[in-house]
């Protein structure tokens, strides 16, 4: 009989478990990320500008805006020159400078960016060797333009896709291939949004 009881009293407790409470209660890791490390590139030209003044124009377009690009680049010249800044290659050159009074209108905000700046991104916009280069397969949405002037006329002229790590950027004869790889997309990001 004391078997019995046993039994049932084994029984009766297994029953009451809850086996949601036990699964809740599994302690699950702590997923931690790393910065990632960057072997430091091998600078192998000069700054691509000569500048004394800086121009930051950000576009927080989101999204589930992107079509409405497509769909809308036939309705006004307005709307065409919105797609080809922020899809496309406009400016195709530094003298297509006629994009920039506009670009307001387009949705991007204008920020001056303090020359206590200028020497961090120097340290970007500088023909560098990078030991790897990589490219991503995403659509680029160039939100953030940097107008580079130097005594009022326009030397530089950069369109970067953070989301991408791309870049769009003209006036310079340094070579421009792997820019903003070993982590210089991070740091501009950074230097850029930083109040």
């Amino acid at each position: 009989m004391k078997q019995i009881l046993f039994i049932f009293i084994i029984t009766l407790i297994g029953c009451n478990s809850n086996p949601k409470q036990e699964e809740n209660s599994v302690e699950t890791p702590e997923v931690v990320f790393e910065e990632p490390v960057y072997k430091e590139p091998k600078i192998t030209g000069d700054k691509y500008f000569e500048y004394d003044e800086l121009i930051h124009y950000k576009n927080k377009i989101r999204e589930d805006q992107i079509g409405e690009l497509y769909d809308n680049q036939k309705k006004s010249e307005l709307d065409s020159l919105k797609m080809g800044v922020i899809l496309n290659d406009t400016p195709k050159s530094i003298s297509d400078t006629t994009f920039i009074k506009k670009l307001e209108k387009l949705g991007y905000l204008k920020t001056k960016i303090d020359s206590e700046k200028f020497d961090d991104i120097n340290q970007i916009f500088t023909q560098k060797e990078h030991e790897e280069i990589y490219a991503l397969a995403c659509v680029y949405v160039y939100r953030d333009i940097m107008i580079f002037r130097r005594k009022s006329k326009i030397v530089g002229i950069a369109k970067i896709c953070f989301e991408c790590s791309s870049s769009q950027i003209h006036g310079t004869k340094a070579n421009k291939d792997g820019f903003g790889m070993s982590g210089d997309f991070d740091k501009l990001y950074k230097i850029l949004n930083e109040k």
